[in-house]
């Protein structure tokens, strides 16, 4: 089980919780606040402000009530609020804030406003949302060099998520590394988004054009011949999961992804 005071997933510095608050501000995530007598309220997160290190919040239910007149939850009276979320993707975070205050917008209306916590837990679940990029061939790339002497291979990244990522390249599988196989250092380029070196472990490897689309079952095994009638080249996919990722990483992983997934649509 998950402890959220396992070192591993509290975030201390204010640009990481900035990254985890943004996380909150996704339409499909669900955010219930406690106070100190247990009882909950479901929130909608709506921004957080770097500079000044706050956050802004208000209730589900708001629909422009006045938070001085309709405070049935003593907002603006208690001591303690406790934050219990599930992020886009199914990221955990928690976390905690003393009393808000209230800030009024130029259009009228209202939302709470407190400082970024202390710390703030967010923990990761293994299985996340998988972005796909099948529709945006070459927006990101993979790079990953078998030995320091030997020319760095290229990738395509086809799709990705904090679990994994899956990649397509111009070989035919038997050039490629086999299942189970640690890839150091590889390369991953984001774009505008960014860069991250990882360690990737291969999980599959299979062929997709220009070579058979059957593999020999054993090494002894002669492999299937293959007739290509178009000429296309060979294309291969890699599927890897990522090793030590810190919290961290996978925190700003996740962004990513969000925005991959965002703009795709």
């Amino acid at each position: 089980m998950l402890d959220a005071s396992d070192p591993e997933f509290l975030l201390t510095r204010p640009e990481d919780m900035r990254a985890a608050l943004f996380e909150l501000t996704h339409p499909d995530s669900h955010i219930l606040v406690r106070d100190a007598a247990d009882r909950e309220m479901a929130v909608l997160v709506l921004g957080a402000d770097k500079q000044t290190r706050q956050f802004f919040w208000r209730p589900r239910d708001y629909a422009g009530a006045d938070f001085e007149q309709s405070d049935s939850m003593g907002l603006l009276s208690g001591t303690t609020f406790h934050f219990h979320a599930t992020a886009y993707g199914g990221v955990q975070i928690r976390f905690r804030v003393q009393r808000p205050e209230v800030i009024y917008f130029d259009d009228g209306s209202a939302a709470l406003m407190s400082p970024f916590p202390d710390r703030l837990a967010r923990i990761q679940r293994r299985k996340m949302f998988r972005a796909s990029l099948a529709a945006s061939v070459g927006r990101c790339q993979a790079s990953w060099r078998p030995a320091p002497t030997e020319k760095p291979i290229s990738f395509s990244v086809r799709d990705i998520s904090v679990d994994g990522v899956g990649l397509r390249v111009g070989m035919a599988v038997q050039a490629l590394p086999e299942r189970g196989t640690v890839l150091e250092d590889v390369q991953l380029d984001f774009g505008d988004l960014g860069q991250l070196s990882a360690r990737l472990q291969v999980r599959n490897v299979y062929p997709i054009s220009g070579q058979p689309m059957t593999q020999a079952s054993g090494p002894d095994e002669p492999a299937p011949t293959h007739v290509s009638l178009t000429g296309e080249p060979p294309m291969s996919h890699l599927g890897a999961v990522f090793l030590d990722l810190n919290a961290r990483q996978e925190n700003w992983l996740q962004q990513v992804v969000w925005r991959l997934e965002k703009t795709a649509r």
